[in-house]
């Protein structure tokens, strides 16, 4: 029997390249897998974009999940999220900020008022004295409420737009019959979280817990507040990508936990590039220089090390395999520095990833941009599917 996971990265809005994937995967799938009728998987684990994706694929809401992106890809980043200070009507398929005076005013000022009456403006007119001292206070006042505005800035832009959209669509009840893990980090303990839909507390802690795996750091807020029946109490939680972009280790996990005969499938759907493209940064701006820092190189490096890993353990036991078939081999613990009693195992993976420079910026969504998102996704799974069906099921990993 054979049964199949699916592992979806981050990657912003990137993520419109998985739905044109397994778009394309649902169309074939009885082709790919006889016997198999229509896409199905036991397992779903993402993070940051991919766990929203695998959310509603693990609910069943597959059309929804499809009409969510188009919304996205006809009206822009506005359908997730809005900002005083990033450009969101812009065509642009880079991202453009949009800080002036006036909306630093009207942020980190807001109670700025420099009106003076008509005789105190002549005496200001006339007296450096008095203009020194009037000058003087209104900037001290300024100072005050800038510092105590600025101690409570926590994010570029605000992620209602999708907020309210969860709550619309995700329900722990939708999910039954398969595993969906979600992934997010505690700022406050540091810790990750990589949780099932019944281990949430409520349906609004459950929509919280994939809010917050879709919360970059410094785009977002992050959530104040997640309630499990494991913790009452996980603070301040933000994109899972930041320590596990790839939760490969989620899947295996579950998959070991399954006492069936049956062999599992890994389709692993990743938005970003084994490598990062170059940009001449002279003139970045704090902003631009963070944004870059974590969502291009951070989370496509952890990524990759996670890919690169999974694959290479893979190929040694294979190699063991061969030479010693009879042979069991046993993870190690790196906590407790011992090993374990869990048998190690090789997997059949399906790989599909985009190629550099075709997907735009992390954090842009253009009408264009998305057409060519979905387009590739589409591309680099039919690519998958002529080498699959070019090796008649002989393999272990195919990568498009």
């Amino acid at each position: 029997m054979k049964k199949f996971a699916l592992v979806l990265s981050g990657g912003g809005f990137k993520g419109a390249f998985q739905i044109g994937a397994l778009t394309y995967l649902k169309e074939n799938w009885s082709t790919l897998f006889p016997g198999q009728e229509e896409m199905k998987f036991d397992i779903v684990a993402g993070v940051s974009v991919g766990s929203l994706n695998g959310a509603l694929i693990a609910s069943k809401k597959f059309d929804e999940l499809v009409e969510t992106w188009r919304a996205i890809g006809e009206n822009g980043v506005e359908e997730i999220y809005t900002s005083e200070f990033i450009n969101t009507r812009s065509n642009s398929e880079t991202l453009e900020l949009d800080i002036n005076f006036e909306s630093l005013v009207r942020r980190f000022v807001p109670n700025l008022n420099v009106k003076v009456s008509f005789w105190d403006g002549l005496r200001l007119l006339f007296s450096q004295s008095r203009r020194d001292r009037f000058l003087f206070d209104i900037l001290a006042n300024a100072q005050q409420e800038f510092g105590d505005n600025f101690q409570k800035f926590r994010a570029l832009a605000n992620n209602d737009p999708l907020d309210q959209k969860l709550q619309k669509l995700l329900r722990r009840e939708d999910i039954q019959d398969m595993v969906y893990k979600c992934g997010f980090v505690s700022l406050d303990s540091g810790n990750y979280y990589s949780l099932e839909s019944q281990d949430f507390l409520s349906d609004r802690d459950f929509q919280k817990g994939v809010l917050a795996s879709s919360s970059m750091p410094i785009v977002w807020e992050p959530v104040p507040r997640i309630q499990t029946r494991q913790e009452t109490d996980i603070k301040n939680s933000v994109d899972g990508g930041i320590r596990n972009n790839s939760p490969l280790g989620d899947v295996i996990e579950e998959i070991n936990k399954d006492k069936s005969s049956a062999e599992y499938q890994i389709i692993i759907i990743n938005c970003n590039t084994l490598d990062t493209i170059a940009e001449d940064f002279d003139k970045a701006n704090i902003a631009q220089i963070a944004l870059r820092s974590l969502t291009d190189i951070t989370l496509s490096e952890i990524f990759n090390n996670d890919l690169e890993e999974f694959l290479r353990v893979n190929d040694i036991l294979e190699q063991i395999k061969e030479a010693q078939p009879d042979l069991k081999i046993f993870n190690y613990d790196f906590r407790t520095r011992k090993r374990t009693k869990e048998q190690l195992q090789t997997f059949q993976s399906l790989i599909i990833q985009p190629d550099v420079g075709t997907l735009g910026d992390t954090l842009v969504s253009t009408k264009a941009l998305y057409n060519r998102r979905i387009a590739h996704g589409r591309e680099k799974a039919m690519e998958l599917v002529k080498k699959i069906q070019a090796s008649k099921g002989n393999y272990r990993f195919l990568i498009s």
